[in-house]
């Protein structure tokens, strides 16, 4: 199987960003991705301290730093996945957190694919059509204090069984 053409990536990296930070659940929570890489595998994320984030202790919702942490490594993945010419069903499987300190500014978040593990990806799927990793993720605050500590399980599928031997 040949790799598929995509269209340029500049836009598509654009498109994505964009998409990202005005889709509703993040828009609203004052999330947003203030840094990607063009091949979508480093992202940095920040939630802006708000009036509408905060909860009656005025720390940021829990609710709030789950959502910041959920979309990203599985939009990361299906990018790379896509990029090859194997688009691959992805989505988080499980997401574990650890509240460290409560969360009174603005909160950062940053997500990295290494070329190792998006191997591993590719042997796994080569082999069994599925892959799971575990990614960590951590939050600081303004200060560079840790506020929030993560574990969030990766699901991918090649749904469509598509032949990946060529990667």
């Amino acid at each position: 199987m040949n790799k598929i053409k995509t269209t340029n990536n500049k836009y598509r990296f654009k498109a994505t960003k964009w998409t990202l930070n005005i889709f509703p659940p993040l828009f609203f929570n004052r999330i947003k991705i203030t840094y990607s890489s063009q091949d979508f595998k480093h992202l940095k994320v920040k939630i802006k301290y708000s009036w509408i984030n905060k909860n009656i202790q005025n720390s940021i919702f829990g609710g709030t730093i789950l959502s910041a942490i959920d979309p990203y490594h599985a939009v990361m993945y299906w990018h790379i996945f896509k990029d090859m010419g194997c688009p691959m069903e992805v989505w988080v499987k499980k997401i574990e957190a650890r509240y460290t300190k409560p969360a009174k500014s603005d909160l950062s978040l940053e997500f990295k694919l290494t070329d190792k593990e998006i191997q591993l990806a590719i042997t796994a799927l080569q082999k069994e059509n599925r892959f799971e990793a575990w990614h960590n993720v951590d939050v600081f605050d303004e200060t560079g204090e840790k506020c929030a500590e993560s574990r969030i399980l990766v699901f991918i599928r090649n749904s469509n069984n598509l032949k990946i031997s060529h990667l």
